[in-house]
């Protein structure tokens, strides 16, 4: 029997809420062609209700990673789980649960806009929402009537976010979805996706190099770094982990002339009197870096913005140049 004391103590301690499942868990997750590694010992987590946005410079493996994660292509090495689920066991039942949109945007051609629409309505049955796809449909401006062939890049995205979401998933992947899009369908685009994430117990990965995007829409980001391990966080602690720097000289620096920098610096603009910074790392090894190895007439510490964040954390090279 609990004495009072214990009571007490139980009532005030504080309630532990339980982690956030995860929609996807990929553990040691690598890749590789022949004897090249695309993919390496990553580590990934998408929690359900989160939209995260899957980062790396252009060739870093975000489309193999994607299709490793969907059951697309076998890994390497490592495991993966879809909603609790292996991926490669489910097959095209995983499907079910998972909208995705590729990069290729690939559509059945010949077929109308309402054909396919029809078509992926037979496919998921009563789960398909006729009702929210005519909404998004009529939002986007998509004729019911126009053959999938004749749709621009924009139209072709927008239909296939459409579709997606009409499928009412619990999880919606998309890779480099804006990409070659104008300002105006982007706009679009995301609003669509942000609706899909307000609602409750969904989550969605997007794979993009469009930071601006990612501030708009995203909370939680994943960055892929050649040669070195993936770095995970909030958006909004990813980009505080930045500072940025006003470097000012007292003499002129020669074109071309080295800058020795500590790991996690990056230069992002050089004048022959001025360079500007971006670190991850102690402001103070930067600083004193700077000092032993250029003539300083002063140094500005500033907030770094998410793309230039971007930059220095997805850099792989010690002192490199963006």
């Amino acid at each position: 029997m609990m004495s009072l004391e214990e009571v007490t103590a139980q009532e005030r301690a504080p309630v532990q809420e339980p982690p956030t499942p995860n929609a996807i868990q990929a553990k040691g997750l690598g890749r590789r062609f022949g004897k090249t590694w695309v993919v390496r010992d990553l580590e990934l987590e998408v929690p359900e209700g989160s939209v995260t946005a899957l980062l790396g410079r252009n060739g870093i493996g975000k489309s193999t990673t994607i299709q490793m994660l969907l059951g697309l292509l076998p890994p390497s090495e490592g495991t993966v789980q879809i909603l609790g689920q292996d991926p490669r066991r489910l097959g095209p039942k995983l499907f079910q649960d998972v909208g995705y949109v590729s990069e290729k945007r690939e559509l059945l051609e010949d077929q109308k806009v309402a054909g396919l629409a029809k078509i992926v309505a037979e496919i998921y049955g009563k789960r398909y929402d006729t009702d929210r796809f005519e909404e998004l449909r009529k939002r986007f401006e998509l004729s019911p009537s126009a053959r999938c062939k004749t749709l621009s890049k924009g139209q072709r995205a927008r239909l296939l976010l459409a579709l997606a979401i009409a499928a009412r998933p619990r999880l919606l992947v998309l890779d480099e979805p804006t990409s070659g899009l104008d300002v105006v369908v982007r706009d679009d685009f995301l609003s669509g996706i942000a609706e899909f994430a307000s609602e409750a117990g969904q989550a969605v990965l997007l794979s993009t190099h469009m930071i601006e995007d990612v501030g708009r829409i995203c909370d939680r980001g994943l960055i892929m770094r050649a040669g070195r391990p993936a770095l995970s966080g909030e958006i909004e602690d990813l980009r505080a982990s930045v500072q940025r720097y006003l470097v000012r000289l007292t003499g002129v620096l020669p074109p071309g002339a080295q800058v020795p920098l500590p790991q996690g610096a990056v230069i992002l603009e050089r004048d022959p009197r001025a360079l500007t910074i971006v670190s991850s790392g102690a402001p103070e090894h930067l600083e004193a870096a700077l000092d032993q190895a250029l003539p300083l007439a002063g140094i500005e510490r500033q907030a770094a913005s998410l793309k230039e964040a971007f930059t220095c954390l997805s850099a792989a090279a010690r002192g490199e140049e963006a």
